[in-house]
């Protein structure tokens, strides 16, 4: 039935800390980590690409080089493969002694001293210069690696890089000069493996990423103490706030004890009360009650909030299924009297137990059938039921009332907050009734949630933790 939902959280159990600001302090401290992250992985990043681009840079740079000496040689290169390979110096194109590479196509020059060749300068290993005539026909090579891919038809006179299953190639076209012209008299082009290069960004990688986990390990330590010493002083204002509330309240209860006690004896003799005071004395009885009502929430809420108290330790198993029936028990006169329909379909479950204080729970469970009767008009209809799961056991309070609007929903169990509908609908009420049961269902272990629409009505879903899987939870977070 209902279209929007708003859940609460669920902090966990703990005897040492509020868990409302130990999930302040968690929530900042994933914020933190967050933005750390987001900082270390672009600046990872960042330096990786700067880095592997200057690796590629002064690969690019070192195989221009290469091709660029080597070009020189490319006429005389070519003079030798055309002698060797034509039949009027007496060569046999088809004999298997023909030169291979440019250290034997050029060994008469050494030979000879005329002039020095590149071969003089033995290439590294992986690496490696071939030389092209015009037509793109291999003519000789250098060295001990060759791409395995034919040299592009359209090389720019500035020179073509290509990479390649870990080889990177750079081709550049050599012209000659005759006559003020510049003919293409063929190609080089030099190689070399990345594979190397490759190595190194690996381990680049590797290294950023360790680092950065080391960072984030030492970020999440350094965090941890950061969250903690700036939630220190937030933490001592609010149990000054809560110290002051609960103060405040016990104050109050004398005097308002006293006001209602002289307003008794006042009203049971009425012939000693002036005609026109009567409606006084009532507003004065009406008052005290309700100050003494809210006075006693807040007593309620100071003492479920205060987790160093012995007694907010004493938890028992508690069977959930009767205090549910108490609480539809003490609604019935008021949704008789709106003739309001309360169904219970899940009378005959029986011994599902949870951990709890039993007033504390029947105060929750009361707080939201009353809550649901309350804002139901007549002839509407109350549905409480019981659903047991595996380890926990869910409550649902479904009423046909006026809803509540889907803005409204997230504030709902903000103390002394209630909506102008609801405001103009109720009479009497401290605004603190679904704070309470808020406060109470995640003072043991659970979790509330509401759901809700306009003109339709509401739904509240309470899950707590079956009794034996709430004691061992909180045996687990307990001992050190």
């Amino acid at each position: 039935m209902a279209t929007d939902s708003t859940p609460t959280s669920n902090p966990q159990f703990n005897s040492q800390f509020d868990p409302r600001f130990q999930s302040i302090g968690t929530r900042l401290l994933l914020s933190y980590l967050v933005v750390m992250t987001a900082i270390l992985g672009i600046s990872g990043v960042s330096i990786y690409h700067l880095l592997a681009r200057r690796l590629h840079q002064q690969l690019d740079n070192h195989l221009q080089r290469l091709a660029q000496t080597s070009a020189r040689t490319l006429g005389v290169v070519r003079h030798e493969y055309e002698e060797h390979r034509d039949k009027r110096y007496g060569y046999d194109s088809n004999d298997p002694d023909l030169p291979e590479n440019l250290s034997e196509l050029m060994a008469k020059y050494r030979q000879e001293g005329i002039f020095d060749v590149p071969s003089d300068y033995p290439l590294p290993d992986a690496q490696g210069v071939e030389w092209f005539d015009d037509r793109r026909q291999l003519m000789i090579r250098e060295g001990n690696l060759f791409p395995d891919w034919d040299i592009s038809a359209n090389v720019p006179e500035y020179g073509l890089t290509k990479h390649k299953s870990y080889v990177k190639s750079y081709a550049i076209p050599v012209y000659g000069d005759l006559n003020g012209k510049r003919p293409l008299i063929g190609y080089v082009r030099a190689s070399e493996s990345t594979a190397i290069l490759e190595a190194e960004l690996r381990r680049l990688r590797w290294g950023l990423g360790i680092g950065g986990l080391v960072a984030l390990g030492l970020t999440a330590i350094g965090g941890t103490w950061l969250t903690r010493q700036s939630l220190k002083p937030v933490e001592r204002s609010f149990d000054r706030l809560k110290q002051f509330t609960a103060d405040a309240s016990h104050e109050l209860r004398s005097p308002l004890t006293a006001i209602k006690t002289s307003v008794a004896v006042m009203q049971s003799h009425p012939e000693r009360i002036h005609p026109n005071d009567i409606k006084k004395v009532a507003a004065i009885a009406s008052a005290a009650d309700q100050m003494s009502e809210l006075v006693e929430d807040l007593l309620l809420l100071a003492r479920i909030d205060d987790t160093s108290m012995p007694e907010s330790m004493e938890l028992f198993p508690v069977p959930i299924d009767e205090i549910v029936e108490d609480a539809l028990d003490r609604a019935a006169i008021a949704a008789s009297q709106k003739e309001i329909v309360l169904h219970y379909p899940d009378a005959s479950i029986e011994n599902v137990e949870v951990c709890g204080n039993a007033g504390h729970l029947r105060r929750l469970f009361g707080n939201l059938i009353d809550n649901a009767v309350q804002y139901t008009p007549e002839g509407g209809t109350v549905t409480v039921s019981i659903q047991r799961q595996t380890a926990s056991v869910v409550v649902s309070v479904v009423d046909t009332g006026i809803g509540i609007a889907s803005e409204d929903l997230p504030r709902i169990f903000d103390r002394f907050w209630r909506a102008d509908k609801a405001r103009s609908r109720r009479q009497g009420g401290t605004g603190l009734g679904l704070s309470i049961a808020c406060t109470i269902a995640h003072r043991y272990g659970g979790e509330i949630t509401v759901s809700s629409q306009l003109g339709v009505g509401t739904q509240f879903r309470i899950k707590f933790p079956l009794a034996s899987s709430y004691r061992e939870s909180v045996r687990r977070f307990t001992t050190p």
